[in-house]
């Protein structure tokens, strides 16, 4: 699993954060936790994720739903989670008016994101992915490459998530 978030997903979270009345907002893949930005330990936010995955699944069994987000009502806070894939969002937040236009945020995020959050999860196996540099010439055919074209090898970033908005 990687560890390496990219600051700007990170910082497009906190700026989700501050939409409405947002108390917490938790990025996780699968079943792990990829960026947390609530306001509980992260053995809580883990609890959370593996109790709303359970949901899911228990509302999938049957195989005749989809579920691809749920909405819960507390007395204090509202719980959001929109499903995309294996990425699952949770937010929390105060207001019970605002779910619909959250969930239409967290959408349109997860919709942006989805390249960055791919390089998130998968930073090291880019060379495997099919980017290769190598030359396919027939015999007798001349190059229409350059050899300063070919030495450009994409570098993996060095990512530090506790850190935004990082220029180096």
């Amino acid at each position: 699993m990687s560890t390496a978030i990219t600051p700007s997903l990170r910082a497009s979270l906190e700026r989700i954060k501050h939409a409405g009345a947002v108390n917490g907002i938790c990025l996780a893949w699968r079943r792990q936790i990829l960026v947390s930005l609530m306001p509980y330990e992260d053995f809580r936010v883990e609890q959370l994720v593996q109790t709303i995955s359970d949901a899911r699944e228990h509302f999938q069994s049957g195989g005749e739903r989809h579920v691809d987000s749920l909405w819960m009502g507390f007395a204090d806070v509202n719980a959001i989670t929109v499903f995309a894939g294996e990425i699952t969002v949770i937010m929390l937040h105060a207001r019970a008016d605002e779910s619909d236009f959250l969930n239409g945020i967290i959408k349109t995020f997860l919709a942006d994101a989805q390249l960055t959050i791919a390089a998130a999860l998968t930073p090291d196996d880019s060379h495997d992915q099919g980017q290769s540099y190598e030359r396919h010439e027939s015999p007798g055919q001349e190059s229409t490459h350059s050899d300063e074209d070919l030495e450009w090898q994409p570098e993996a970033p060095d990512l530090d998530p506790n850190k935004t908005n990082v220029v180096s």
